[in-house]
């Protein structure tokens, strides 16, 4: 039952709608959806949220149709609307979990699963006209026909087992989001969470998985797919084919229209979330959705599971951004050779992917029996680490199980400083273009990389994607650097041609934009006419009218720059980005990289101006600029718990242009703002330096300018 009589369900549309008004009871409370209000707690208990500072709960969650009956399910829907009315008055956000997966189990745990074991299976035979007011009549297709299969018809099935435990009878199957039966029953999910006032769910295993899917709707919707994304005239140079209606949906890499088909998936994602945020928006206008995008990085997750962050963070899509990264901390913050682990390439990437949109953070699982020796100080100080990180780029962290007392204390700094982190965002002077194009064209791009290597060397930076390759974008940008991006369309270069050509400053790394976007050879290389028409082997330095150009080569040796782990289809992955993993030879030339970013903007750069190896700097900036703030997160910290403070480090920050600085305060240890003295970098940028007297993880430092 909905909040005033039963659902009816509209058939020409194929959706569920409202009676007249039901549909907008719980627009009164709408999310506050600035990064710096959201602290997410896991409990939904109050004696657990307020000493944490918690503003964020999944809360008591929603009842799936498939697991109670209707009687159950009407008496928990009533109780949860209550539960949610009543922290809406309190102010919390309450978010909740969907899945795309469908879940059922054997007989053993060592049985095959069935398609017809699933819950949602038996419910089909046996009750499913009790819920027909949310799913509509009975489908003629049962739901082992909804689930994503392999060209040969199989199926992928998963048993979750939390580490340390033995694998139980449960298993998860996923459903295609290309077939209107299961897209109306994931409908009838999201709506119900809006409809008993949750503001907003976050779908897990949104992505189509590898190797899937090929049943017949997702077959005859790439061939509707290429007909209106892919020029005729771009198929018959690439593969010999304009005709689509016979083309085959390939299998594995290599075979044509294989890049073309990666993009489709992205798109069957991207569309598949619009539609669900469409369907809960009926009931209520204020609900937001996100989508587990697993790793935020590069590599074989763009390339197999369909998870484009560029494309679900753009505008009407995802409201906010997951993403789980919690194997890559697993082991330690820092790694035996004394190279610290760090998240910061890819949480720069999914920042600039997000364009301003609060993103939860999943890491490290802090917890028992993940870490060998859980004691609360080694927990304490690995939740701070992770907390720090992710607020240094405007996320949030979300802790699954626990919150130890190091955890308390972060998010106590943070609410006690919420209106100085209010309205900010993540700003920077210089840019890495970062494009999820090259990996799905299968080719080599170096962005996290090269992130990497600038934040190692204490160089404040953002990643932008390639939708800010625009002119009123890049104006923000003192230099931006392009990280070799061999697929680039002439127009994009264009732009970055006008902007150099307006006074900003660009660093070329080897043969980028010799291709389009659809992976074919330009004629013309646009970006090379700034460095005399066509690129050389030796580096260039040249102005160009009121702007600056460097261009460095970048030889591509028979390794690739291969990172030489599990997964090294491409050099540029987050297992070799996270733990310092890079090739000798390409960091070394990254590292001519950062020494060219510092000549070219001297006294001009947000940057530690020491040797710190184990802490980053990142600056975000109010839209009004009128205040600025500077992130420092100290990584030299021990699996054990132990951390061992910077001290005395030296911060020289660049100013938003035409803008001075009024009064500094800091604190890098948790307690309470103090002023700081600072000094003009000298010469005719805006820039201060100052000195934070000690870091133990998190040091703040907020600039009030005028």
């Amino acid at each position: 039952m909905s909040c005033t009589g039963k659902r009816i369900i509209t058939l020409a549309a194929i959706s569920i709608a409202v009676v007249a008004g039901c549909a907008l009871a719980q627009q009164a409370f709408k999310p506050n959806m600035d990064w710096a209000h959201w602290r997410l707690g896991h409990h939904a208990e109050l004696e657990f949220l307020k000493p944490n500072n918690l503003t964020v709960t999944f809360g008591t969650g929603a009842p799936n149709f498939e697991t109670i009956s209707r009687k159950e399910y009407d008496e928990r829907v009533a109780k949860e609307r209550e539960f949610n009315k009543r922290y809406h008055e309190m102010g919390y956000i309450v978010l909740s979990y969907v899945t795309t997966a469908l879940g059922g189990s054997t007989d053993t745990p060592k049985d095959s699963p069935r398609k017809d074991q699933t819950r949602v299976y038996e419910m089909y035979q046996k009750n499913w006209d009790e819920y027909a007011d949310y799913l509509g009549p009975k489908p003629k297709a049962d739901p082992t026909t909804w689930l994503q299969i392999r060209p040969d018809g199989t199926y992928q099935t998963y048993r979750y087992t939390p580490p340390g435990r033995e694998v139980g009878r449960n298993f998860e199957v996923w459903g295609c989001q290309n077939n209107p039966d299961f897209v109306r029953f994931m409908e009838a999910r999201l709506t119900t969470r809006a409809d008993i006032g949750i503001d907003g769910s976050y779908i897990d295993y949104t992505s189509m998985r590898a190797g899937t899917c090929y049943c017949d709707y997702c077959r005859k919707a790439f061939v509707v797919y290429l007909n209106e994304h892919l020029p005729k005239e771009v198929a018959k140079a690439k593969y010999g084919v304009a005709d689509y209606a016979a083309v085959k949906a390939p299998e594995k890499r290599g075979e044509p229209f294989w890049m073309e088909w990666l993009q489709y998936r992205d798109n069957i994602v991207a569309e598949f979330h619009k539609r669900m945020r469409t369907a809960a928006r009926k009931y209520n206008p204020n609900f937001i959705l996100g989508g587990n995008i697993n790793d935020c990085g590069y590599g074989l997750i763009a390339y197999n599971s369909a998870a484009n962050m560029e494309m679900l963070l753009r505008d009407g899509y995802d409201d906010f951004g997951y993403t789980e990264t919690q194997h890559r901390l697993a082991n330690a913050p820092r790694n035996d050779n004394g190279s610290k682990v760090s998240n910061t390439a890819l949480l720069k990437y999914m920042s600039g992917a997000g364009h301003g949109r609060p993103s939860l953070f999943y890491a490290t699982e802090i917890t028992s029996p993940l870490f060998p020796h859980p004691t609360e100080k080694s927990l304490s100080t690995i939740a701070q680490a992770n907390i720090a990180e992710a607020a240094a780029h405007g996320f949030t962290f979300r802790e699954k199980f626990e919150t130890p007392p190091g955890a308390t204390q972060m998010y106590k700094f943070w609410a006690e400083n919420e209106s100085k982190l209010a309205g900010t965002r993540l700003r920077s002077n210089v840019a890495v273009v970062a494009s999820n194009n090259q990996f799905l064209a299968d080719e080599l791009t170096f962005s996290l990389t090269t992130s990497r290597v600038l934040a190692d060397r204490g160089i404040g930076h953002v990643v932008a994607v390639e939708a800010d390759l625009e002119l009123a974008t890049l104006r923000q940008y003192d230099l931006v650097v392009l990280p070799y991006l061999p697929l680039l369309s002439a127009e994009a270069q264009q732009t970055l041609v006008s902007y150099v050509e307006q006074g900003g400053k660009l660093i070329i790394l080897g043969r980028t934009g010799v291709k389009d976007r659809h992976n074919l050879p330009h004629s013309k290389v646009v970006l090379a006419g700034l460095v005399g028409g066509s690129y050389p082997e030796q580096a260039v330095n040249r102005k160009v009218k009121k702007g600056q150009v460097e261009f460095i080569p970048l030889p591509i040796p028979s390794s690739q720059y291969r990172a030489h782990l599990k997964s090294d289809l491409f050099a540029d992955i987050p297992d070799a980005v996270v733990r310092n993993q890079i090739d000798p030879d390409l960091r070394k030339i990254l590292e001519g990289l950062a020494d060219k970013v510092v000549q070219m903007l001297p006294n001009r750069l947000t940057r530690l101006t020491g040797n710190y190896p184990f802490v980053e700097i990142n600056s975000m900036v109010t839209p009004a600029k009128d205040r600025m703030l500077v992130h420092l997160v100290n990584y030299d910290l021990t699996l054990d718990g132990d951390i061992t403070p910077a001290k005395n480090v030296n911060v020289e920050v660049a100013l938003p242009a035409g803008m001075k600085v009024r009064s500094i305060e800091y604190n890098g240890t948790l307690g309470a703002m103090q002023s700081v003295k600072f000094t003009s970098c000298g010469g005719s940028a805006p820039c201060v330096r100052f000195q934070a007297d000690q870091i133990n993880i998190w040091g703040l430092a907020v600039l009030t300018l005028q």
